[in-house]
């Protein structure tokens, strides 16, 4: 989980993407948090490759399948950087569903 997020932030989308499902394939249960940072690092990686479109559309799903008290923290804080990195029509989808 922290290789996807160190591989998205150095904008290496194809390890990310493989960190991502390395993460996955680990987590035994079905972690809702591992699950969500990895899902905030996939759209972060979509954004990367071109489509922010598809980034503002995932983001703000994983965002509001979460429980009120897992929308903090880390997850906030990958779904605000990516809301920092979208602009026009993206960004205001994202930035709706923050706020």
């Amino acid at each position: 989980m922290h290789l996807s997020q160190a591989y998205t932030l150095l904008g290496d989308t194809r390890a990310a993407y493989g960190a991502q499902d390395d993460a996955l394939a680990l987590t035994t249960s079905p972690s809702v948090m591992t699950r969500a940072l990895v899902a905030m690092d996939t759209a972060a990686c979509l954004r990367v490759d071109g489509d922010p479109g598809a980034a503002a559309a995932m983001a703000p799903a994983v965002y509001d399948r979460l429980p009120p008290a897992y929308r903090s923290g880390l997850v906030h804080s990958r779904a605000q950087l990516l809301h920092q990195h979208l602009d026009g029509a993206p960004r205001r989808v994202l930035g709706a569903a923050l706020a």
